[in-house]
């Protein structure tokens, strides 16, 4: 077992103005950010009245909240499972660690970011000399495919010893690894944890105490809980972690800004600018690469390209670096249409919205108001028996 960390368990707690926000984050009105609050209106009314299984949903711009819905029981302060756009939060939390010479950076081989102790046997870690962070990042590392993309009675075991083992990191390195990394995209749960583990043994600390010291602290998060650590006190870096939908916006704003945040750079902007950019294609059918460190790339139209923190079931950070908008959605969505969702809802209501010269229309206004102070008091939406973690609330919810 590998000695460097003494972790304890961690469940711990104008249309195309430039992106640049500037300023300090905060609330505003649509009209005074280039927004029509007609069109803000008609999707909370379009929300209110269908029933699609939407917790919450957020749009910014340049950097200041300009709607925030709520559906179901569910208010501000409750923190909601991101699934797996905890990728995109590890991602940035490793930008952070290379700044501070933690890292070496992204081309470091996994087998000299990790001790020797931290693999199974000499010749994993030898195997592991060809495979890099960024191809770890990249999702080109391991050849692990996994529940839910893949329900082989291979993939299901693996994935049961892989959540049962009581050192995922070293699990994960006696893993098989992809015919080319950094050219072979394969989709996983396993690869992560190597670079959650590649943070924890850099920082000599959980990646959950990194992330408050670095990341949480300074953006003023609340009721945060990265779930599901192993035995050893690992983070599980593909998912696991709550937040609230507030604090997700203001990692799409700090994304946005370049990594800067009221005045001070908490994440380096070369990380920001390389961690965004789309070097693989996760699939043949592309067209160009789609996804970066942790991070997916989509196009909603002309001006309208957007890098996505995505998690199952709906959870998404979406970053329209061209129009300074950030759209955040929580959800509970289990039929596989949650792209299309979100897509929906940014082509026929959020880019309606864009407009120049709006004026401001008290009615409209106090109906949007009115429309949005109702959607919480209605039953929570989603499958009528979900499972705990999926239920938004303030409280920890454990392993």
């Amino acid at each position: 077992m590998w000695k460097t960390l003494a972790l304890a368990l961690v469940a711990c707690t104008a249309a195309q103005r430039p992106v640049a926000t500037g300023g300090s984050f905060g609330a505003s009105t649509p009209e005074a950010e280039g927004l029509d609050t007609r069109a803000l209106l008609d999707l909370a009314t379009w929300v209110r009245d269908q029933p699609v299984p939407i917790y919450s949903l957020l749009i910014s711009r340049h950097g200041k909240v300009v709607f925030e819905l709520y559906t179901g029981q569910v208010d501000r302060e409750a923190a909601h499972y991101l699934m797996s756009a905890t990728k995109s939060v590890l991602s940035i939390l490793i930008g952070i660690a290379i700044d501070q010479h933690l890292i070496a950076g992204p081309d470091v081989a996994v087998a000299d970011a990790l001790p020797a102790d931290a693999f199974p046997t000499p010749g994993d870690r030898e195997r592991f000399r060809k495979v890099t962070l960024a191809d770890v990042m990249a999702m080109s590392a391991l050849d692990t495919p996994d529940p839910p993309r893949v329900h082989t009675p291979e993939a299901v075991d693996r994935q049961r010893a892989f959540l049962a083992a009581p050192d995922r990191v070293r699990f994960a390195l006696g893993q098989p690894i992809v015919a080319e990394p950094g050219a072979t995209f394969l989709y996983n749960d396993e690869g992560p944890v190597i670079a959650s583990g590649i943070l924890e043994h850099a920082a000599g600390e959980p990646a959950l105490r990194f992330a408050e010291q670095h990341l949480f602290g300074p953006l003023g998060f609340a009721h945060y809980e990265w779930m599901h650590a192993d035995p050893s006190g690992h983070a599980m870096g593909g998912y696991g972690l709550r937040l609230r939908p507030i604090d997700m916006q203001k990692l799409g704003v700090l994304f946005l800004d370049h990594g800067a945040w009221n005045g001070a750079q908490l994440v380096p902007r070369a990380w920001v600018d390389r961690s965004f950019t789309p070097w693989i294609k996760t699939s043949p059918a592309v067209r160009a690469p789609n996804y970066g460190w942790f991070w997916w790339a989509d196009r909603y139209g002309p001006h309208w390209e957007a890098h996505l923190a995505h998690g199952w079931k709906g959870q998404r950070i979406v970053v329209i670096p061209e129009q300074g908008i950030v759209v955040t959605m929580t959800a509970y969505v289990e039929d596989g249409t949650e792209s299309a969702l979100i897509a929906r809802i940014i082509e026929d209501f959020v880019e309606p919205a864009v407009v120049h010269g709006a004026r401001p229309d008290p009615a409209v206004a106090a109906e949007l108001a009115r429309v949005l102070a109702a959607l919480p008091a209605s039953p929570l939406r989603g499958p009528p028996h979900p499972e705990p973690r999926m239920i938004p609330s303030i409280a920890h919810k454990g392993r």
